[in-house]
């Protein structure tokens, strides 16, 4: 990253501003890789603190994108992604990449160890967390059939969903597919529909939307999902 003397006259406001925000997504780059690690490692045993800091980073992250996203200056020196902005600047941190791209928490992409442990007897499920998913899906169903479209709108909700659904555990053990006529995937096969769906959507930005037949498919992809998370609870 470019150095910038405290009193250069030759550098204006502007571009000065331009390059403190450029300097903070670097920051944020090797912020989250490091957190990232420290998690692989069990550094970080409190999946909570893993999930709230991580969220904490994203959000930094993305309004930092989506407050430059119209400028023209930024554009170029970013690039059209995170990964073209890391491989410009030759940024070594891969898991941080990732992860922002993604634009969710390890917790919300897949089950922990811990989580699956805990729910692999059936009599282990907590209700109160089966009751939450499904307020979930109900949630970002609905969000959609009242035109929910943005990315500001979808992604909260739709990560909310992802990590109530792992807190349950255990739902993996006894995959199956949901039995609906049109469609065998597994309840494992169709969350990772729902997960490329929230990595399609941070990819957007903040003025894009999803068109109609995005949602309809993103609806279908949803239904299918409740229905085969019911079928693994039975």
């Amino acid at each position: 990253m470019e150095e910038v003397p405290l009193f250069d006259r030759d550098i204006s406001l502007k571009e000065r501003g331009l390059i403190e925000t450029l300097s903070e997504i670097y920051s944020i780059i090797i912020t989250v890789d490091q957190v990232e690690k420290l998690y692989l490692k069990d550094v970080i045993e409190n999946e909570n603190a893993y999930t709230v800091l991580t969220n904490k980073l994203l959000a930094q992250y993305n309004t930092l994108l989506s407050n430059n996203e119209n400028d023209s200056d930024f554009k170029e020196k970013f690039g059209n992604s995170i990964t073209e902005f890391s491989e410009k600047y030759n940024i070594i941190a891969p898991n941080g990449v990732i992860r922002l791209e993604k634009g969710i928490p390890m917790t919300v992409e897949h089950m922990s160890n811990s989580q699956s442990d805990s729910g692999m007897a059936k009599n282990n499920i907590n209700s109160k967390h089966v009751a939450e998913a499904t307020g979930n899906f109900i949630t970002v169903m609905d969000a959609i059939k009242l035109n929910y479209r943005a990315k500001d709108q979808l992604h909260p909700l739709l990560a909310e969903l992802l990590l109530s659904i792992n807190r349950i555990g255990g739902l993996h053990s006894n995959d199956m597919s949901n039995g609906e006529k049109g469609s065998d995937r597994t309840f494992g096969e169709n969350k990772k529909k729902l997960v490329e769906w929230i990595v399609k959507i941070n990819k957007m930005k903040m003025s894009e939307e999803l068109d109609e037949k995005e949602a309809k498919e993103l609806l279908f992809d949803l239904d299918i999902a409740y229905k085969s998370f019911f079928a693994m609870l039975n």
